[in-house]
This record gives structure tokens, sequence and C-alpha cells, in this order.
């Protein structure tokens, strides 16, 4: 049999296993000295048992005598390796890996023999089940005359040869859909790569990355090739499905990224500073096995999910504004207007890193400045937390997330005449409210701005959908009411201390009339979703939680005063369901009511 080496190595197993009865001559005598490795079950499922040593010794004895047929010979016989099973496990592998290595034999408790012989990876192994106690031993096999020096390891998962070499890129087949060229810019938006490709989820691809690489692929070949002519300030990788997909990107210079939600259930990777070269992508599925299908993007900086291309000639959703210097001393609001938070900033050609998500296809407003000014700034306010991007007119881009709170600003000194793009947008996918967007001849004058006055204003003093309640030290029954959390995309965060997920701000969900005398007020929801809640007490102030118990939301103000306590729920992912909204003086009650 021909020597196996590392560099032949390929991802395929072949693996002979043959049993016959322990002859006497192959016992190990009784006055035997030497050492066992002990092998016991994982105390962390999480954490695979995996024992590596390295073996090494003349090829000497035929592997034949210990099994017919076994091919090679094996380190003699007081020269293998010994394994203490202390405890029973579901399953057991060994696997042995070196240049030369043509089989290995396996003793087990029982006093049988198996012979494993080197596959087309390079790797000899065998796998048992149910696993006894007692004492395995291990013989690695070579050409005779030969010199043993391989790895050997003992687990309770198989270990393939991308796990212990790592990826062979000289060793990958054509790439199943094919190698494409980047050609995708901030103007063109994303590139189509693979249109309905076929996914293959078999072999773990944490190997590539094993900080993180979860999911499973197929590594005979890779998936796509992109290649690079030129380096770029960001290259974005991702991919689309209807299966909870993940990705591996290979670079150039052999960083592999991993990743797997990166816009609900699709995947994406960005490399900064991409260098020139090939860009090995390996689709899979975050769970084993399984059809479907994918399509594969490119884009230039951040994931492209959405077809949207930056248009500056677009008309602006806010319209076209010149500036006042007069106005502008001070101060002066240009628009208000929805936040549209579809495509992430950094499809815009900023240049930095930029948050949060706007809608690249037209500017909130363009702002024309006839002369230049020693300073201009923009900011905005809403009560949803913002992130706004300008454009200069020399093409100078700055963004910023958070200068006043949760409100954005930027400044341009020197600032050159011409027109300002001004692109207003949330921290977060999808958030809705309004804005206010203002200009000054200097620093942003926020004590003359204000949040918009739209329509998503939280409103406790509204009619509550649900109803009222009474709730006081004489109440004999703690009041619970089943009733219908309605989606939302107006977002919680933001509002005040631990405000989380989504809620309808236009009316409470329910209102308590808490009494005098009250020791305490727990106001609590349990729902088949993730819920949040908000509570204006009657000062106005404003009490959040998200997980109290569980993801069951929860919030405790002590020493209530009386009056109204209105109550805004939601869910953390603005989906909505069935609830149960209750108060209490004591401990909640975490059970859902069935009666709706």
């Amino acid at each position: 049999m021909p020597r196996a080496s590392r560099s032949t190595l390929l991802l395929s197993t072949a693996l002979a296993a043959m049993g016959l009865s322990l002859g006497t001559t192959a016992a190990l005598a009784d006055d035997a000295a030497g050492f066992a490795i002990e092998l016991a079950p994982s105390s962390d499922y999480y954490v695979p048992m995996r024992v590596g040593v390295q073996a090494f010794g003349p090829a000497v004895e035929p592997a034949a005598s210990y099994v017919r047929g076994c091919q090679g010979h094996v380190v003699a016989e007081g020269a293998g390796v010994a394994f203490e099973v202390i405890e029973q496990l579901e399953t057991l592998s060994f696997t042995a890996a070196g240049d030369g290595l043509v089989s290995m034999v396996l003793g087990t408790p029982d006093g049988l023999y198996r012979c494993a012989l080197v596959g087309d990876d390079g790797l000899a192994a065998t796998q048992l089940a149910g696993v006894q106690t007692g004492r395995y031993l291990v013989w690695l096999g070579g050409e005779e005359g030969s010199r043993i020096d391989a790895r050997l390891f003992a687990s309770d998962r198989p270990i393939s040869a991308l796990e212990l070499f790592g990826l062979d890129v000289d060793a990958l087949g054509a790439p199943r859909e094919g190698t494409h060229v980047f050609t995708a810019t901030a103007e063109t938006g994303r590139q189509d790569l693979v249109m309905g490709g076929q996914l293959h989820a078999d072999v773990s691809m944490n190997a590539l990355n094993t900080e993180y690489c979860p999911g499973y692929g197929r590594f005979d070949a890779a998936d796509a090739v992109l290649t690079l002519d030129s380096s770029e300030r960001m290259l974005s990788i991702f991919a689309m499905s209807e299966r909870d997909l993940t990705i591996a990107v290979r670079g150039p210079d052999g960083t592999v990224l991993c990743n797997d939600d990166s816009f609900g259930l699709n995947p994406a990777v960005s490399f900064n500073n991409a260098q020139a070269g090939d860009y090995q992508i390996f689709v899979g599925g975050f769970s084993q096995g399984g059809r479907a299908s994918y399509d594969l993007f490119a884009s230039q900086g951040a994931p492209a999910f959405t077809d949207a291309t930056l248009d500056l000639s677009a008309e602006p959703r806010g319209g076209y504004s010149t500036l006042d210097v007069s106005g502008a001393e001070g101060g002066m609001l240009l628009t208000s207007g929805p936040i549209v938070a579809n495509d992430p900033f950094e499809m815009l050609p900023i240049g930095n890193y930029c948050p949060g998500y706007t809608g690249i296809d037209a500017a909130d407003l363009v702002l024309s400045v006839d002369e230049a000014q020693p300073m201009l700034s923009f900011y905005a306010m809403s009560q949803t937390d913002l992130v706004m991007a300008v454009r200069g007119p020399d093409g100078q881009w700055l963004c910023n997330d958070d200068t006043f709170g949760l409100n954005p600003a930027v400044e341009f000194h020197n600032a050159a005449a011409g027109d300002y793009h001004v692109f207003v947008g949330a921290y977060s996918r999808g958030a809705s409210g309004e804005f206010n967007l203002y200009t000054a001849l200097g620093q942003p004058n926020w004590d003359g701005a204000q949040a918009s006055a739209g329509s998503s204003q939280l409103d406790p003093a509204a009619e509550p959908a649900v109803g009222r309640v009474s709730f006081g030290p004489q109440t004999r029954v703690d009041p619970r009411v089943i009733f219908d959390v309605l989606p939302s995309s107006f977002e919680a965060f933001g509002l005040g201390s631990e405000c989380a997920g989504f809620i309808v701000p236009e009316r409470p969900d329910l209102v308590i009339d808490a009494e005098a005398g009250l020791p305490q007020l727990m106001v609590y929801m349990v729902s088949e979703a993730d819920g949040t809640l908000l509570v204006v007490d009657p000062d106005g102030q404003i009490h959040c939680n998200d997980d109290f118990e569980g993801l069951h939301p929860g919030v405790m103000i002590p020493n209530p005063q009386p009056g109204d306590y209105a109550v805004f729920a939601g869910t953390y992912g603005g989906n909505g369901g069935v609830a149960t909204l209750g108060a209490t003086i004591a401990n909640p009650l975490w059970v859902m009511d069935r009666e709706h």
C-alpha cells in the first residue's frame, strides 16, 4: 500500500473493521508494567471528550497476526497505547493520522480485535457504541521495517481530517457554483453570485474557525469562489434562504470568518481592508442534513440585504431646502418626517464604521448652502434611538449615533458651499417613529430642539385598549386580564431605563387605578412570546422591564403613590401574541390563563 501523506489528504474515510477472538499469544502478561490513559464522559455536553497522544516506534509485527487480513506491520505488543474507560460511554472513537500510516489495530476488553485501514483522507479510524468500562489497547501500523510516528486520538465524537489539519485549499475540487469576479460598487449595490444554489450540510464547520463557526457544510470543494482583483476598504459576502443558514469564507491570507445570523436567520461576513485574491465561500446549514436552496451575494461595504442602491439624484423624502444664514445662527428646523430604517448605513460609502439602518434609496433632505461657512452642524431629535449620516459637497461623509442622549449630530468645519445630503435612520432595523431635523451655524442648539410630535409618541393618557382596573389594600383577588399583545415596530428602547422590545405607543393596554396604602405594586405579564413591559406612573416616570422571571417581564414599584398607572405591553421581537397581564402586592402567578 502506498504511504499516505498529509499533502494528499481528502475528505472521505474508508474504514475496514473485522473482529477476531483474542488469542493467548496476544494477551499481555499479568506482570506487564506501564500506564493507561483514563477516559470518562465530558461533564459538559458542548465540550467534547478528546485525548490526543503521539505514538511512535518501529513497525515489527504483522497486523494480520492480530486480525486476519489486516495490512501492514504494527509496533511491538508491549508498545501499544492503553486507554482505561472508567465510566460507560455512549460512543468512543479512535482516530490516527501520520505519514506512512497504514493501519490501526484495536483490542477491546471483551477479548476481540478489530482493524481499521487508512482511508483516502489519510486517517485510520474506528468507532464503538455502548462502550463498557475496561482497558482498550491500540497499535499503529506501517510498512514493514518503517518507523511509526503518528497522532492518535480517543474521543466521544468522530474526528475529521479537516479538524486535524485544517482546510487544504489546494486539495479542493472545482467550486460547485463557479468562480466569480467581484464587480459590486456602492452605486450598483450588491452583486448576485449564486441564485438557487443547493445546500450541503454534512460536516461540522467548527474546524474552520475553532473560536466560533457553527453549522454544517461540505468541504470537498468550495460552494463558490469570489476573486477580488484589487483591495477594497470593506468586502461583504452573505447568503439568504428560507432555511437557517451559516457561512464561512476563507480569505487570500488564510483568515476564515464565520457567521450564523446577521439579518434574521441569514448570515454575512465582512472583511475590512480586504486583500486582492480568491475568497473560498462555504454556505452551510445551522442544523445537519436536509435539503434547501440559497442565494449568495457580495457587496462593497456592509452586507446589502436589500436591493436598494444609493442614488444622490433621487427626490429626497423631506424635499429640498436652502440654508437661511440668519435663521440658522441659533438653530433652525429643516424638516420633520417618519423614520426609515431598512438598509444598513454601511451600504453608504461613508469610509468608516456607521451603525444602524436608514433608507439609502433617497436622502431624507438635501440642504443647499450658497456660501462657505466656518462651521455647519446637523442634528436630529426623536423618541426613537436615531443615527444620522451626511454627505458634504466634496464627497466627505460624517456619521453619528449618540451625541445628546440617543440623538445624533455631525459638524462640518470649514463647510463648503453646495449640497448636503442628509440620511436619518435608527439604531435598530425596522424601528419606527418621527424625527425633527435641524441645522445650526456652529454647534447644535439642543436647548432649542425638541423631539418630533408625531403620532408615534407615548400617550399614557389615552383610553386603554383593554380597560381599567382598581387595585388597593382591600382588593381580595389580584386582577388578571387576558388580551392580545399587538405586533408593533415602535421601539421602546431609549424611552427609559431597561426599556426594550416593541410596544404600541398611542395608547396603554391597561390602566391600573392604584389606591392609597399599597406597600408595593407589582405589574407582570406572562405571554407566549418573549414579553416586555413599560409602566408610566402618575408623575410621568417610566418604569420598564424585559426579563424578570425567565422571559416574562415584571415591574416592581415600592410604596406606589395613588393614581393611574398606564401599562404598555409589548414583545421583544415585535411579533405580538396572547398574554396574561396582572397586578399584585405579593408574588406573581407566573402562568398563562388559557380562557380567552
